[in-house]
């Protein structure tokens, strides 16, 4: 996942305090493709300070999910973890707009229970791959490190659904129970990044 971090100042807030801002940039070197097969760390990854509202990024216990039954050739209403990919103005009950918004949502898949699939499927070179993905290698895979919650996770960013405003704001009335995490900076940076490059990913063949 390649990026060019030289025009990153423009991007952070200002009043971030430069000691943050430092630990910020040295973090996110880490994904620049000179260093990509290098271990990376993840430290400063999830907020210590717990926000009245939800942000983008949020880890959120138990939303349904569309799942796919390849035997039925129907789907079927499913509760996973998941995480917010909404901005999160665009999630705020209290703006008002003349056309809805509702919310886009990923599931969050245990990082064991990837590694436990492919084990039981016997891919080849299943390390390797483990340690691609803990690299931020696929475009399409965000990896979430562990914290208090467990083992960490990963998040497919090609397989999304949506919820509607009113149905997540309904957990706020309890929202230390509900939120499992917040992205810190660095978090939260590396997040965007991910699903911009996994969106957005310019120059291509095609001139547009």
């Amino acid at each position: 996942m390649p990026f060019n971090i030289n025009s990153l100042d423009k991007l952070l807030p200002p009043e971030l305090r430069e000691q943050k801002k430092d630990r910020l940039k040295e973090g996110l070197k880490q994904f620049l493709k000179e260093n990509q097969n290098r271990t990376k760390y993840y430290t400063d990854f999830y907020a210590t300070r717990s926000y009245p509202f939800f942000l983008q990024g949020d880890l959120i216990r138990e939303i349904r999910f569309p799942v796919f039954n390849f035997d039925t050739l129907d789907y079927e209403k499913e509760y996973f973890d998941i995480i917010l990919l909404s901005n999160t103005c665009d999630m705020d009950e209290a703006n008002n707009r003349n056309i809805k918004k509702d919310v886009i949502i990923a599931k969050l898949i245990p990082f064991e229970n990837f590694i436990e699939s492919l084990e039981e499927l016997k891919i080849e070179k299943a390390a390797n791959i483990i340690t691609q993905v803990q690299n931020q290698l696929y475009s399409n895979v965000l990896y979430l490190p562990p914290n208090d919650f467990g083992d960490g996770y990963i998040v497919y960013l090609d397989e999304v659904s949506w919820i509607t405003t009113n149905e997540l704001n309904r957990l706020r009335e309890d929202m230390r129970k509900n939120r499992i995490a917040s992205l810190d900076f660095f978090g939260y940076y590396l997040f965007v990044l991910k699903l911009s490059y996994h969106l957005c990913r310019l120059p291509e063949e095609t001139h547009r």
